[in-house]
């Protein structure tokens, strides 16, 4: 296990976690961010944006790119509080935890811990968000990873019962204004929903109630995939949704939830995600792809 500091696309003051497998590098000038992730000496997985990595400061949202977090649902004044500036850095044996000053419109605190796995590809992110401020509110940690160009997001929907004289609807799947269910991004599949991202397209997403746990956005070269917990009869945002991804002509993003609840005062809540690594993924096109070739590896992390 190897962590330093180091300079970043601009940013002065980074640190990098490196496992001589894998390697993630965190910036401390803004955030909480994590702004680049993938195997050692290779392609960064998620998404730069090229006209705003390295900046600092100022008082407009910057997307940046990379994972980052924020307070569901989805409202303006809310959800795009800057996070231009430096946060504060506990350095741990295996890893690293940023937190951001607190909020002066919302009153909330976020921060990430960061835990490398010593052997395998694997990294355990703790987001949280502190309620700081002076009343309740209701909120859910929400998870957003913007990954690069050219990944397949893959969602698995909840297993269902074909018995023959079942009557009551089982599944929540949400869409948004712009979704077009015609889109060729998207395969409808009868057990996974895979959202490609292309270039020269405009936005689009998709969200369901995922139960079994995971997550994945698959490139020629790698395989970034999401591991997270479902509260059973817990309330979820977007008509009750814990997976969403949406995409446009430059990145696409794998974004999950946590229970929608009231925050008193001073309270915590923490969103857990594992992201695992892995190469040579063959890119899915349909159902059978995705049971052929990414369910073993999900099937290997969970044992």
């Amino acid at each position: 296990m190897k962590i330093e500091k180091i300079t970043y696309a601009g940013w002065k003051n980074c640190i990098q976690i490196d496992n001589s497998i894998i390697q993630i590098v965190v910036t401390t000038d803004v955030g909480p961010r994590v702004v680049s992730c993938g195997f050692k000496g290779k392609e960064n997985l998620f998404y730069n944006n090229p006209d705003e990595i390295g900046t600092i400061g100022g008082k407009e949202y910057v997307g940046y790119g990379g994972h980052r977090l924020w307070a569901a649902p989805e409202l303006a004044k809310r959800t795009y509080y800057p996070d231009n500036f430096p946060v504060k850095v506990k350095e741990l044996a295996d890893g690293v935890k940023v937190t951001s000053d607190v909020e002066t419109n919302t009153g909330l605190q976020k921060s990430m811990e960061i835990h490398m796995d010593e052997k395998e590809p694997k990294v355990v992110v703790r987001n949280s968000i502190k309620n700081c401020g002076l009343w309740p509110i209701k909120l859910a940690p929400w998870a957003l990873s913007v990954m690069a160009a050219g990944g397949v997001a893959v969602l698995p929907v909840s297993p269902r019962n074909f018995t023959p004289g079942l009557l009551l609807p089982s599944h929540c799947i949400a869409i948004w204004p712009y979704t077009r269910m015609t889109d060729p991004r998207f395969t409808w599949g009868d057990d996974y929903i895979l959202l490609r991202q292309q270039a020269d397209t405009i936005p689009t997403k998709v969200a369901v109630m995922n139960e079994t746990g995971w997550a994945a956005c698959v490139f020629k070269h790698a395989a970034f995939f999401k591991f997270f917990q479902r509260i059973p009869g817990a309330e979820y945002v977007d008509f009750g949704t814990n997976l969403q991804s949406w995409t446009n002509k430059e990145c696409l993003e794998l974004e999950t939830l946590g229970q929608y609840k009231t925050l008193e005062l001073d309270e915590t809540i923490v969103h857990e995600e594992t992201w695992y690594f892995a190469e040579n993924i063959p890119v899915p096109h349909n159902d059978e792809d995705v049971k052929k070739n990414i369910l073993p590896v999900v099937q290997k992390v969970l044992k």
